[in-house]
């Protein structure tokens, strides 16, 4: 999928998806550090004041009008974890230039990025106090955001009990009482350390001269001196040793209840396909096991669905349901496991589970973002086989080798959130 590679810097790489299939062109920049509870809440940070303003557009009116005119091109924050990884900065969307004659959009679009990594607007020699307490509201808002959003937060409590000792229970936005803690100086000395210490990959999706493009890159990475940190692998746990239970008291409605199980695979691993296969049978789609027999034949769950972590080797399952369906929820959940496990499995549910990650992985190639999702992350792993060959692996795959697959899952924490005693 990748057609070219270049070295902008020591660290720093340009990697071009050609393609002409659409209208507009995407690419992304971003630094690749290593999760950290010291750390998370400022590089969450970095994106956010860094697209607020820069030394020649120095407000947010002047950065939206500049992208009026680059006809309606659109920045917008990354801020994502993968495994051990906490992956932040841009991603642009811009027209391609075939449709425009009267300037290089690609170019002009890629300078004004440039502006706003390498020449942040600061005073005093730092970013402007009035800047990050803005974004610093903006961020507290985010985390918020999660902790209302049951269901995503229930997750996050999961994640944070199973992996209290693994760096794949960290949050994604860090804490809101760090986030509250930040000064303008402490910012601007996490954005110099990203600058020089973190691995950045940049990938572009589309048509262009990939050299010019480079080239505006480049030029601005010769007055950055680099000395980037290399990131060691986690290990991820395969054994449990005892099951856990937590429970949360709080003012819900529904409850939600997530399992979370070690499958003892990454993203990397010659089996993984298995493992997504599995997860599709078991709970990942809408004819999988949990939702047609737990919600649906059982009505225990108002939703119920499995999702695989793709770099801690975790699996979790995810559902909502009334306090006082609770055991016989989880039961039910665990018993659905032992139904594949066993190897019940049914054609139709086989085929099913086929065609619907077939379909996922066939469009990819309708999606620039996609694109650039599919190579990054692979890339990451150092895996190179595209969607084409992927579906091939999963074509030829059988229910012996998901039965194999569902026995290595184990089961590892129990969390519910629950409402305060109140009958639904």
């Amino acid at each position: 999928m990748i057609t070219r590679v270049i070295n902008i810097a020591n660290g720093v790489k340009l990697n071009y998806i050609e393609t002409d299939k659409f209208k507009t062109n995407y690419f992304s920049f971003n630094f690749i550090a290593e999760r950290s509870r010291e750390r998370a809440h400022l590089n969450s940070m970095i994106p956010l004041i860094l697209m607020r303003a820069c030394a020649k557009y120095p407000t947010q009116a002047d950065i939206n009008k500049r992208l009026q005119y680059l006809y309606s091109g659109d920045i917008l924050a990354r801020n994502e974890t993968f495994g051990e990884y906490q992956i932040f900065g841009f991603k642009v969307n811009m027209l391609d230039n075939r449709f425009v004659k009267d300037m290089d959009i690609t170019k002009e679009t890629s300078e004004l990025l440039a502006e706003m990594i390498f020449n942040p607007y600061l005073v005093n020699g730092v970013f402007d106090s009035e800047y990050t307490k803005g974004e610093k509201i903006g961020l507290i808002d985010a985390i918020e955001a999660e902790i209302n959003n049951k269901g995503k937060y229930a997750t996050t409590r999961l994640m944070s009990e199973m992996c209290k000792d693994e760096v794949f229970g960290i949050p994604k936005y860090g804490n809101k009482e760090d986030v509250e803690k930040i000064e303008p100086n402490e910012l601007y000395e996490a954005y110099k350390y990203a600058l020089s210490s973190y691995g950045i990959e940049i990938y572009f999706v589309g048509k262009c001269d990939i050299d010019a493009f480079a080239e505006t890159f480049k030029q601005c990475f010769k007055g950055v001196e680099r000395s980037p940190i290399a990131i060691k692998e986690a290990e991820i746990v395969t054994e449990v040793k005892e099951v856990k239970e937590v429970i949360d008291v709080e003012q819900v409605n529904q409850g939600k209840l997530v399992i979370g199980f070690r499958s003892g695979y990454r993203y990397q691993e010659n089996k993984y396909h298995l493992l997504q296969l599995f997860n599709e049978v078991f709970g990942g789609s809408p004819v999988s096991k949990l939702f047609m027999n737990v919600r649906e034949k059982m009505s225990l769950c108002y939703y119920c669905r499995s999702i695989i972590a793709q770099r801690s080797g975790v699996m979790l399952v995810s559902s909502g349901i009334e306090d006082k369906n609770y055991e016989v929820a989880k039961d039910a959940i665990l018993e659905q496991l032992d139904e594949v496990k066993k190897g019940n499995i049914t054609a139709d549910e086989f085929e099913s589970a086929k065609k619907s990650i077939r379909n996922g992985y066939l469009a990819i190639y309708d999606s620039a973002e996609a694109q650039e999702a599919w190579a990054f992350f692979r890339g990451m792993c150092n895996i190179s086989t595209t969607p084409l060959d992927e579906c091939e692996k999963i074509d030829n795959a059988t229910i012996d080798e998901i039965k194999e697959m569902a026995s290595r899952i184990k089961l590892d924490t129990v969390y519910l959130l629950k409402g305060e005693g109140k009958e639904e």
